[in-house]
């Protein structure tokens, strides 16, 4: 039973991980134009992760983005581990397996951490996801948009969340756009067109009626003088007789 725990706890981080991977794959994809098969962008401190965790960096980046990859470094990459010398030389041979991506600076070879800021930079046209241990060069990453941050914990790969400024653009990006499809325009447009035809109609005016006569009441000065006038009438006729 303890085994089986394990197992199972195991299998319920995991598919809690692709899941993650998922969402933050499909963030890129919507709001930033990322597409398969994902460009992914290695320096020599992932190399050195992937070798110490036992990673086999292909067949798992696969996995665990479940699509397409190409894995490409630069020169600036392989020199400093050509520099470092034999203790690095493990590290050195998994990255040789890699295309290099032109990155301008054969001549005269930077650090990775700036060589990798190049390519990113203008925002990261190239749709780079940048796999490095170095915390550094996250922080830079996670201060620009749309630039993805791949790295490795244990002998596990993570694909970072956005960042806020990732996120800020994809707000702006998602209140700029119109969310109406072409043919509810075209339906709105006819609407305001068969509006604009139409006669207005012009109410007519309401105007103040007379009194009604039923409602006015006689003042009671006038109902005792016409009493009076009719009991003199009638006085006068009994005389007259």
């Amino acid at each position: 039973l303890p085994i089986y725990n394990e197992y199972k706890s195991y299998l319920r981080m995991k598919v809690k991980r692709l899941k993650h991977t998922k969402r933050v794959l499909a963030f890129y994809k919507q709001n930033f134009g990322f597409q398969e098969p994902f460009q992914i962008l290695l320096d020599g401190t992932f190399c050195m992760a992937a070798l110490k965790g036992k990673i086999d960096i292909i067949d798992q980046i696969k996995k665990y983005f479940n699509s397409e990859v190409k894995i490409f470094t630069t020169h600036c990459a392989l020199r400093e581990l050509y520099q470092i010398g034999p203790q690095v030389a493990g590290a050195h041979k998994i990255l040789k397996k890699f295309p290099k991506h032109r990155c301008g600076h054969e001549n005269a070879a930077l650090e990775p951490t700036k060589c990798f800021q190049t390519m990113v930079s203008n925002g990261n046209p190239s749709h780079y996801i940048v796999g490095s241990q170095d915390t550094e060069q996250h922080q830079y990453l996670r201060s620009l948009k749309g630039i993805p941050v791949l790295y490795i914990s244990g002998s596990t790969l993570y694909l970072e969340s956005p960042s806020f400024q990732s996120r800020k653009e994809a707000n702006t990006k998602f209140k700029e756009q119109d969310l109406l499809t072409e043919y509810e325009k075209e339906t709105i447009a006819k609407m305001n067109k068969s509006t604009e035809n139409v006669p207005k109609q012009t109410r007519k005016r309401k105007r103040p009626k007379g009194p009604n006569p039923l409602s006015c009441k006689k003042k009671k000065s006038e109902i005792k003088t016409k009493k009076c006038k009719n009991k003199k009438s009638k006085i006068g006729e009994k005389d007259d007789t």
